[in-house]
């Protein structure tokens, strides 16, 4: 026989090779629904545990594909082999990537990792999970029906489930039907099924070109689903008997299923995986079922794959999945009211981990100004989903987002949550507000939204948003300068946030126990421009166990800085509602403090002075349309409303947020304070500036009879 036949020969027997092998998955552990239990071996403790793995049932010389380390108990792992750190894998960090420890171990019949670092590890909560090739036997049925559609930067996938674990086929399932029952519980990562003696996944593959059985090795394994993926629910329902009382489950409460279009959500027994574009180009998608750590990787076709799809690196957009129109009354008959529900599926880093938000705009189409000011609402700090206005017949529009789960006063969370983490591990960053700054510019490609128009409804506890002058025109709402001041909001701090300890060294941006005291943030920063901030204060809160305390000195602190701000002052809500007070971001506008009107909010004690129902700059309105911004002067017209107690006040009276009239430190200037009624001048003088260049005038007195004040070189 020739050279070219033996080659001839060799060729066809490696080709046949190559299409004999499966790639197979299997699990070794210390035991549970795995393939090879009793192959996981714990060499001595704490830091110095070495969980070793006996890998000799792995084919001879078999190719690994991919391999993953996973712990279903514990955090704040740090692993490593043959002193080589293992990779958390992103974006839901639930496993290390192991990949290069098995293909250098394998040789050596087993793989030895050290555990360097972790908390509450246990041996049968942990399996080391391999791809590889070799013969795949009895492999569990197949998915059908999948489905992927993109969608600025995202792909949907959808697909049938083998078998419709949660509902049983029903379309709509309770709470009382499941809980306890088929699932013990749901996080915002989805449900959690009992799995009894089988478990059932499904594992989703992305690829730069079409997956098959023989290129599924070379696809990237993006996530591991549990039954009921189409399900949006992420937590059980419980409630409450009165405020203070037992909790109960709500047995009748329908699960809600995933969104995919207006009116329109996933069938029950179909399931729902979302991934973010991670690069540009072709896309194709694959979801196989997942038996006891195998999977059927053998049946590849049309009906388990998808592709190819073009995607591009963009930023997620909300989806419109509901439309609730209401009539409401108008002074010219009736009117339709929008409240739109939108669903946005939000990667990292504008989220602490993969998670799904709901967003909603509220407006009337007939009478939405153009422009229009947006008031962007986010509610109550202890909701947790969008808190839209009730209808009404509104000229401005209403952007309403939700926060975090754990709900962190719409200040953010430690990352570490419901990933493999710890909080040491993990870092804390503004979530909602990285979020609302994306959305607001959403909103803005949408309708005709007035820049200089944007408002902060931010309601109670956390108050970033008054670092935003670049961004809001005015705050209004509760607020709360120093979080950890009372023991409800601490408890809950410490919940979201971790322990104050596991911050020490990193700098403010990175620091919630820091960046949260804005008494102290704004005092240190009196050169910095805010938004004007109508606060609210009462309402039947529990300001004592809250965070009342800091409230005066947080009064104190903005006063001392000059800046414009009121407290309990139903007659500014009303002039800003009505459109009488018309505050633009790019406006100039007053700054009082020291009013004689001004209550005593007392020392932080509830039992001392007004406490929280403390009238701060209450009565004092000015013309915001005639404010005077020029290099050489500034000019304003003030008064005191109908509804003061006495017909004048005195009051300090500061320029801020000036566009023009910008006055340099010790620079003197020349004051009138001249009725508007008769042109006669109440006083004058001279004021000088600050060190900051602010020129506060002292103790101006302001009548219900209107007084321009002004100021100029």
């Amino acid at each position: 026989m020739n050279r070219a036949s033996l080659l001839a020969i060799g060729l066809v027997a490696w080709l046949a090779g190559i299409a004999a092998a499966d790639v197979v998955t299997g699990r070794w552990g210390a035991g549970g629904l795995i393939g090879h239990p009793g192959t996981l071996k714990v060499e001595g403790g704490g830091a110095g545990t070495v969980l070793v793995f006996d890998l000799s049932s792995l084919p001879n010389g078999a190719k690994t594909y991919r391999a993953r380390l996973v712990f279903t108990a514990g955090n704040g792992y740090e692993i490593t082999c043959k002193e080589k750190p293992l990779s958390l894998m992103g974006p839901y960090f639930l496993w290390f990537d192991a990949t290069e420890a098995v293909r250098a171990s394998a040789p050596e019949g087993k793989a030895a990792f050290a555990l360097q670092r972790g908390s509450g590890f246990k041996p049968d909560a942990c399996y080391l999970e391999i791809a590889c090739e070799g013969d795949l036997k009895d492999p569990p049925p197949q998915v059908t029906e999948v489905k992927a559609v993109y969608r600025t930067g995202q792909v949907f996938l959808t697909f049938k489930e083998i078998e419709d674990v949660i509902a049983g086929g029903k379309e709509v399932i309770t709470w009382g039907e499941i809980y306890k029952k088929k699932v013990s519980g749901c996080t915002p990562l989805g449900l959690i099924p009992i799995d009894g003696d089988r478990e059932l996944r499904y594992h989703v593959y992305v690829h730069d070109a079409p997956i098959t059985a023989r290129s599924l090795g070379q696809a990237t394994f993006l996530y591991e689903l549990r039954p009921g993926s189409g399900y949006i629910e992420e937590q059980v329902a419980i409630g409450q008997i009165g405020e203070h009382g037992g909790s109960f489950l709500k047995e009748k409460d329908a699960l809600a299923r995933v969104p995919m279009e207006l009116g329109k959500a996933l069938p029950a027994g179909y399931g729902f995986h979302w991934h973010t574009a991670e690069r540009p180009g072709k896309a194709y998608y694959a979801v196989v079922t997942c038996v006891n750590g195998v999977e059927n990787t053998r049946d590849l076709s049309e009906k388990n794959t998808a592709g190819p799809l073009d995607v591009q690196v963009q930023t997620p957009e909300p989806m419109l999945y509901n439309d609730k129109v209401t009539k409401v009354r108008t002074d010219k008959g009736e009117t339709e009211f929008h409240e739109q529900w939108y669903t946005w599926w939000v990667p990292p880093p504008l989220s602490p981990y993969p998670k799904r938000y709901d967003v909603v705009l509220s407006f009337c189409p007939e009478k939405l100004e153009k422009p229009c000011e947006l008031v962007s609402t986010r509610g109550h700090a202890w909701i947790e989903t969008p808190e839209p206005p009730s209808p009404g017949p509104y000229a401005n529009l209403h952007l309403s987002p939700c926060s975090d789960k754990p709900n962190a006063f719409w200040m953010g969370v430690n990352n570490q949550h419901y990933t493999l983490r710890d909080w040491s591990q993990g870092v804390w960053r503004p979530w909602p507000q990285l979020r609302t700054d994306v959305l607001v510019r959403w909103v803005k490609t949408r309708f005709p939204v007035d820049e200089q128009r944007i408002v902060g409804s931010i309601g109670c506890w956390g108050m970033m948003e008054i670092e935003r002058a670049d961004l809001y025109s005015y705050l209004h709402g509760w607020g709360e300068p120093e979080l950890t001041k009372g023991f409800q909001a601490w408890n809950r701090a410490r919940g979201a946030w971790g322990p104050p300890e596991h911050y020490a060294g990193r700098p403010r941006e990175e620091n919630p126990w820091v960046r949260q005291d804005y008494s102290t943030w704004v005092l240190e920063h009196p050169e910095r421009e805010l938004p004007y901030f109508q606060m609210h204060m009462g309402w039947g809160a529990h300001f004592s166990e809250m965070g009342w305390p800091p409230f005066p000195r947080f009064y104190r602190a903005m006063m001392d800085t000059r800046r414009a701000f009121s407290s309990c002052a139903p007659a500014v809500e009303n002039a800003l509602r009505k459109g009488m007070l018309r505050i633009l971001r790019d406006q100039s506008l007053p700054a009082f403090g020291n009013c004689s009107l001004d209550d005593n909010p007392g020392s932080g004690d509830p039992r001392c002075g007004t406490a929280y129902s403390a009238q701060i700059n209450a009565y004092l309105l000015w013309d915001t349309a005639t404010i005077a911004d020029e290099p050489g002067r500034w000019e304003v017209t003030l008064w005191l409303d109908e509804t003061a107690p006495l017909a004048e006040c005195t009051v300090d009276v500061t320029p801020r947020r000036c566009q023009k009239f910008k006055a340099r430190p010790q620079e003197k200037f020349r004051w009138t304070n001249m009725s508007t009624r008769d042109g006669k001048v109440i006083a004058s003088g001279t004021v000088e500036a600050d060190r900051w260049g602010l020129a506060t005038l002292k103790q101006v007195v302001v009548g219900k009879a209107r007084n321009r004040i002004r100021i100029e070189r």
